[in-house]
């Protein structure tokens, strides 16, 4: 049965990565029905972390939060902190579009810091973003745009791109930067962060 969830839930991600949001959640609820059937809470951490996006790219911020928080939960339980990581990184996107900037900003930072303690390389470009973010909600469009520079030169150089539910967020924030700052200025600020690695433009 562990089996038949985790091939459920891999279909559900490839949903997802071609937009067919409905699809995967679809998926998503099988996976879980099925995980919950078998009595082993282990089952769950995919169903409900792919439920919880699913809800997040759809708007659906308060039954997202419960699940995120129930993700969260999970994970502490089986000793998976790197998917507490990830779990308090989307959350914090949650509260943020729920205009709880103090909650989102609290969530950010908690994600960031654990990710540098713990070594997670593969989180740097989404605290980048989270803190590009926050950034730019707090006016600061200089370094939003640096930061934004830097984790677009770390995805490329590596093959990479953002999920989905962060891809929107990336997308977003590039969107305002140019809005706010003008497409030439955008440009040159953007150009003097090209050249940082994630870690000096997070100055960790």
């Amino acid at each position: 049965m562990a089996a038949e969830v985790q091939a459920i839930c891999m279909l559900a991600r490839v949903a997802v990565r071609d937009g067919d949001v409905p699809e995967a959640e679809r998926l998503g609820r099988v996976a879980r029905a099925l995980a919950r059937g078998t009595g082993e809470k282990r089952l769950e951490l995919s169903p409900t972390h792919i439920l919880a996006g699913c809800a997040r790219i759809s708007g659906n911020l308060a039954f997202a939060r419960t699940l995120y928080q129930e993700s969260i939960s999970l994970n502490e339980t089986f000793g998976e902190w790197r998917m507490v990581v990830v779990e308090l990184h989307n959350l914090a996107y949650i509260e943020l579009h729920a205009g709880h900037v103090d909650r989102a900003r609290e969530l950010f930072t908690t994600a960031l810091t654990r990710t540098v303690d713990q070594d997670i390389d593969d989180m740097l470009p989404y605290v980048a973003l989270d803190t590009a973010v926050m950034a730019a909600a707090d006016g600061d469009h200089l370094r939003a745009t640096r930061l934004l520079a830097a984790l677009d030169h770390a995805l490329r150089a590596a093959g990479q791109i953002l999920d989905p539910d962060d891809a929107i967020e990336q997308t977003t924030l590039r969107e305002g930067l140019v809005t706010t700052l003008g497409r030439q200025s955008f440009e040159s600020v953007y150009a003097t962060g090209a050249g940082l690695g994630l870690r000096d433009a997070l100055d960790v």
